[in-house]
């Protein structure tokens, strides 16, 4: 393979995965993240004497709508700048404001890929997401997880691994959901089911609740609700789906855990990256 690539930003997913597609014989560039073996760019004016064709982001790819995410990195973009470089070019990053999309500028010719928005790489990165939480709870607590009471709130994909992964370690799962549906598939695959009326009266039970659900669920009415010694572990996007100074004054330990593939594995979510932007690729 030979493609011209221009690293923007990013993590160590974004990091790594730098390095993987160069060890693939293609010419990788990069600005505001620096990697091993990888011409940086020390100004964003240079950019322009470099030949690429693909330009790699962020994921997310802004966390204040304003700048590109860079945390390995002093330097700086703008999204307006990011735009402008990425400008005829296919740009694939993940978290894409609408606002950064010029798909209503017609005499622009730009591909815009949401790698997050990609059902497969989704999926995939459900599963360092569950093995994340579970980490989390195993060094959070003093106890072994087997036979445990936890109830995940949410059933969808990442609730749907998190529960598979949890009952092989032992646990006692317990599933929350809104759809009829869903119940029906936590029921046949052998989970402990908790309608949505019936969450109040199952709260009391648990030893651990994972959150999935990206809106405040873990109320202060329901939080009054959980024995002290309970963990909350919440995989929610921030701000997540608990009321985290009614949990500080009650003595409930809860834990804000979003955003964890690219903190607990990120060597594999690169992986997962490199083989979404060949499918892309080979589409265009």
């Amino acid at each position: 393979m030979n493609y011209n690539f221009l690293i923007i930003g990013g993590d160590k997913r974004i990091n790594l995965l730098a390095s993987k597609l160069l060890k693939d014989g293609n010419n990788v560039y990069s600005f505001a993240n620096k990697t091993e073996g990888i011409k940086e760019i020390d100004c964003i004016e240079d950019i322009k004497n470099y030949n690429y064709d693909i330009v790699i982001s962020a994921m997310p790819l802004t966390k204040d709508e304003i700048t590109v995410n860079t945390p390995l990195s002093s330097k700086k973009i703008s999204l307006r700048e990011l735009k402008e470089i990425s400008e005829n070019k296919i740009l694939i990053a993940g978290k894409i404001p609408k606002k950064f999309e010029p798909r209503e500028v017609k005499l622009r010719n730009d591909k815009i890929y949401d790698v997050l928005e990609d059902e497969t790489t989704t999926i995939l990165n459900t599963i360092p997401t569950a093995e994340g939480a579970i980490q989390i709870a195993m060094e959070e607590t003093n106890y072994t997880l087997s036979e445990k009471r936890a109830l995940v709130l949410g059933f969808g994909r990442v609730g749907k691994t998190l529960a598979n992964k949890l009952s092989k370690i032992g646990m006692q799962v317990y599933c929350e959901a809104r759809k009829e549906s869903d119940l029906a598939w936590i029921k046949a695959y052998g989970y402990n089911h908790v309608p949505l009326k019936k969450l109040k009266e199952n709260l009391c039970k648990m030893n651990i609740i994972f959150n999935t659900i990206p809106e405040k669920i873990l109320d202060k009415n329901n939080l009054l609700l959980l024995r002290r010694e309970t963990l909350i572990i919440d995989l929610a996007s921030a701000p997540g789906g608990v009321d985290y100074d009614t949990a500080k004054k009650l003595g409930i330990k809860a834990i804000l855990a979003s955003a964890l593939p690219g903190k607990v594995a990120p060597a594999t979510c690169a992986e997962y990256l490199k083989d979404y932007i060949y499918k892309v690729i080979k589409e265009v």
